[in-house]
C-alpha cells in the first residue's frame, strides 16, 4: 500500500540517508534527536526547513533532544516525538503516529503545541514553509554540490580506534559512519538499536556492535534490531540510555551499562547491568 504524504514531505527512517539532492523541505525521520552542530549543518546543507525525530527516551543530560539547539541555530524548525508514541528508525510509523514531545521556538511560533501529532504539526507549517526568509547560508544551498555533501558527511564520520585488554574496538557517534573497511569489527556506537541501525550494522558485517536503548520504546523498537542480528551472526548489545549518551560513543563506551544483549550476547556470559566494558574483554 502506498502512502500518500502532503506535498514537500519526505519520509527517511535515518538522516544517514539523507542526499544531497533533496528537494522536500519538510523531513519525517525515524531518527532519533541528538547530534551536534556538523550534523545540523548537513540537514541545512540538504535544503531541509522542516525535521521530526524521535526523542529516544530523552536519556543521559538531554542526549536525545541535544539537536533541537543545533537545528535552531541552522534556522530548522525542529521538532521531536515521544519515543512512546513512535517506534525509532521507523519514519512510518513517525508520520503515522508520533506525538510532539519537545519543538524549538521557531516550530513553537509557528503554531506547533506540544502533544500535537506530526501530521497536525506538518498541516501548521507547511503552508508557511515556502515562506521561511532566505539567507545568506540558503543562498550558497542553492549550489551545494553532491559532492561537497560526500566531504560534509567525511567530516562527520570520525571513528576512533582503542583497545581493551588487547581487543581492538571502533569508537563511532553513528553505525552510519561505518564502511567497508569495519568489516568484522567490533564495535561501540552513539545509534539506537532499532532496525534501521541494525540494517547498517549487516551491510558493513560487523563482528558485535553495542548500542543506545533509546528508552527501548514503542514495541521495544529501541532495541528490536537485536534479534536479526542474532540471525545474522553478530553479537548485539544495547546500553541504558540514562548510562550513556546516545550520539555519544566514547561515552558508551566508557559509561554504558548493558540493559538488553541478544543471545550471541549471553553465549558470551554477557549479561545486563554489565558495563560496555566488562562486555567486550569476553568476546572472543
Amino acid at each position: 500500500m502506498i502512502m500518500e504524504l502532503p506535498k514537500g514531505v519526505v519520509l527517511l527512517d535515518s538522516l544517514g540517508d539523507l542526499q544531497a539532492n533533496n528537494t522536500n523541505p519538510i523531513l519525517v525521520c525515524g531518527s532519533h534527536c541528538g547530534g551536534n552542530r556538523d550534523l545540523a549543518k548537513h540537514v541545512n546543507n540538504c535544503h531541509v526547513k522542516v525535521v521530526f525525530l524521535n526523542n529516544a527516551g530523552v536519556g543521559k543530560n538531554q542526549a536525545g533532544i541535544r539537536g533541537l539547539t543545533h537545528y535552531e541555530a541552522e534556522d530548522i524548525l525542529a521538532c521531536s516525538v515521544s519515543h512512546n508514541s513512535a517506534e525509532i528508525g521507523i519514519s512510518r510509523d513517525t508520520w503515522q503516529s508520533g506525538i510532539i514531545s519537545h519543538a524549538t521556538p521557531q516550530a513553537k511560533a509557528a503554531g506547533i503545541k506540544i502533544g500535537d501529532s506530526v501530521k497536525e504539526a506538518v498541516i501548521k507549517i507547511a503552508q508557511i514553509v515556502e515562506l521561511i526568509p532566505s539567507t545568506q547560508n540558503d543562498r550558497r544551498i542553492d549550489s551545494y554540490s553532491e559532492s561537497e555533501a560526500k566531504d560534509n558527511k567525511a567530516d562527520l564520520k570520525k571513528q576512533t580506534q582503542t583497545q581493551i585488554d588487547g581487543i581492538d574496538v571502533t569508537v563511532t557517534d553513528s553505525i552510519t559512519f561505518l564502511n567497508e573497511s569495519n568489516a568484522d569489527d567490533i564495535v561501540v556506537c552513539g545509534s539506537h538499536g532499532g532496525l534501521s541501525a541494525g540494517h547498517y550494522a549487516q551491510k558493513r558485517k560487523v563482528k558485535a556492535v553495542f548500542f543506545n536503548d533509546a528508552g527501548i520504546g514503542k514495541n521495544s523498537a529501541g532495541i528490536k534490531s537485536l534479534e536479526s542480528l542474532t540471525d545474522a551472526g553478530i553479537l548485539a548489545c544495547t546500553v541504558d540510555c540514562m548510562s550513556a549518551e546516545i550520539f555519544n560513543g566514547q561515552d558508551v563506551l566508557t559509561n554504558g551499562i548493558i540493559s538488553v544483549c541478544n543471545q550471541i550476547a549471553k553465549d558470551r556470559n554477557i549479561k545486563e547491568k554489565m558495563t560496555v566494558i566488562e562486555a567486550v574483554k569476553l568476546i572472543l
